[in-house]
């Protein structure tokens, strides 16, 4: 499957376009759409399994500066007020604070990152 393919396996469940969209409209800085969701649907498509058979949840990353709690909360409120009248439970990170939380949470250091592309690389 070449990244067109997968591009157009992607879109194919309504959610993962419905997101994509709305992290356009709020101009979420540097948002992507990320992990099981994506792969998961192309692999739905594949074996002609329902759309969103697997997935529980999109993951939603992006990259602000402003690392606190606060900052972070706001916009997993935000998200999860869009998409809660149409059943889709998205879970944002901000990949300039995973420093500070991801270390305690799985007992392995990380270092912090200044751009958003590094930080999703190292997963």
């Amino acid at each position: 499957m070449n990244r067109n393919q997968f591009l157009t396996a992607a879109l194919q469940n309504p959610a993962n376009e419905i997101i994509a969209e709305e992290l356009f409209r709020l101009a979420l800085p540097d948002g992507w759409l990320v992990s099981g969701c994506l792969v998961q649907t192309a692999w739905n498509v594949l074996t002609s399994r329902a759309i969103d058979y697997g997935i529980n949840d999109y993951d939603v990353f992006y990259f602000d500066p402003d690392t606190s709690w606060e900052a972070e909360d706001k916009i997993i409120r935000t998200l999860a007020e869009r998409f809660a009248s149409r059943g889709i439970a998205v879970e944002a990170r901000n990949q300039a604070r995973v420093h500070l939380w991801y270390p305690k949470s799985t007992a392995c250091p990380t270092r912090s990152f200044v751009v958003r592309r590094r930080a999703s690389t190292d997963f």
